[in-house]
């Protein structure tokens, strides 16, 4: 098992505490967006288990109305990706977590260059105070914090630059930032001129079942 990458899931799984989660036969299942996000982050069973158990998982799904979609970190699981493959399952995406520490400083210099723009990056907090979200602009989130770390579920940015995120997260405290980037195998170039390292890939798997009123009802809209 890639215990590495296993530990930086469970990380990221515990920044949204506020979605429902449940644990199957080592499966961590959690509800986000109207899908089920499946990690198999402790799954030790044979081959000839794993049917089953995916099977088990899209019930669970289906009683909340709710497509599994299979989460795999690389080095992990072998006989999961296959024989999902050979239950219908298509590969969705592939993406890379990006990870940055505040001791991988030999890029400093380049945060504070006069005359870069600075974009315009603000916390939003829950209202209890429990969790913080990064925003930029007037209501575009960016990223969630837990402690001391900063995870970026959509490491794209997109219009935000990642040096505006670094000087803010050292400004604010952070000493470590995940970021998720999907579509991507290697770290864009941005990510790496700013010391960056890949902790790990990751490939997600998805099945299209229109079973019940839920997604029927989703489809005719």
């Amino acid at each position: 098992m890639n215990e590495p990458a296993i530990r930086v899931e469970e990380q990221i799984i515990s920044l949204f505490s506020e979605k429902e989660t449940q644990v199957y036969q080592g499966l961590v299942l959690k509800k986000v967006e109207r899908r089920l996000l499946v990690y198999p982050l402790y799954y030790k069973f044979s081959a000839e288990d794993i049917p089953e158990n995916i099977r088990k998982c899209e019930e669970i799904g289906s009683q909340f109305g709710e497509a599994c979609v299979f989460r795999i970190v690389e080095h992990t699981n072998y006989h999961l990706s296959a024989i999902l493959t050979d239950c219908g399952y298509g590969l969705e995406k592939c993406g890379v977590v990006a990870e940055w520490k505040v001791s991988n400083l030999e890029n400093v210099g380049a945060l504070w260059m006069e005359g870069e723009r600075e974009d315009e990056l603000w916390w939003k907090e829950t209202p209890d105070r429990q969790v913080r979200y990064l925003m930029v602009g007037e209501d575009r989130l960016i990223g969630i914090k837990g402690q001391e770390l900063l995870f970026l579920p959509e490491g794209n940015l997109l219009g935000v630059r990642i040096e505006s995120i670094v000087r803010f997260s050292m400004a604010e405290g952070i000493s470590r930032i995940l970021a998720d980037i999907p579509g991507k195998e290697e770290l864009p170039e941005q990510y790496g001129r700013m010391g960056f390292g890949r902790a790990y890939l990751y490939r997600c798997y998805y099945k299209e079942i229109y079973s019940n009123k839920w997604f029927s009802a989703e489809r005719e809209d």
